[in-house]
């Protein structure tokens, strides 16, 4: 009987076979970890359309109402429900 080892420097080119393997590792780890979700609760967002001229264009999502709604407090105005394309993450300028 023989032992293989395989032995790969930080230099090593990779392989057809180790770079199949990244691929199926990688596509594996999309399927089972699912995506982080786009809002959450205690967010600050960013109003497209303010409600009133004098309320602030930021709002605090409180909770997701539906698929596509949320509860959110807008300073200077109170509670209101937005659906989902009316904000976007104060992250995405």
């Amino acid at each position: 009987m023989s032992t293989e080892l395989n032995l790969r420097s930080p230099h090593s080119k990779p392989t057809q076979e180790t770079t199949n393997s990244s691929t199926a590792w990688e596509t594996l780890r999309r399927r089972s970890i699912p995506c982080a979700p786009r809002f959450m609760p205690s967010m600050w967002v960013r109003l497209f359309n303010p409600p009133t001229a004098f309320s602030f264009d930021e709002a605090w999502l409180l909770c997701q109402c539906a698929e596509d709604q949320w509860l959110a407090w807008v300073p200077d105005y109170g509670e209101l429900l937005l659906r989902s394309d009316e904000f976007c993450s104060l992250t995405q300028d």
